[in-house]
């Protein structure tokens, strides 16, 4: 392969994740919050309320620190042509 055919590679979930990545845990942890405080309420298992609030907790630092994790390798790895 010579260097007119080479191409840079373009990784478009790693683009989405660093441009939108924050909110994107944002909404995914606050939809888990909301299904676990909905079916806790819906089917009288009370404890589901803070149950679904811790984990929506520890899932959203989980994701914001894949995505800061992310941001990192991209920033670093990625060729910025």
């Amino acid at each position: 392969m010579n260097e007119a055919e080479f191409k840079t590679p373009t990784y478009p979930v790693v683009s989405f994740l660093v441009a939108r990545g924050a909110l994107a845990s944002v909404v995914l942890s606050v939809l888990v919050a909301l299904a676990c405080i909905g079916a806790g309420l819906s089917s009288g298992w009370l404890w589901l309320v803070p149950l679904g609030i811790v984990v929506a907790a520890v899932l959203l630092v989980v994701l914001l620190s894949y995505v800061e994790v992310l941001r990192i390798i991209a920033d670093t790895l990625i060729p910025k042509y």
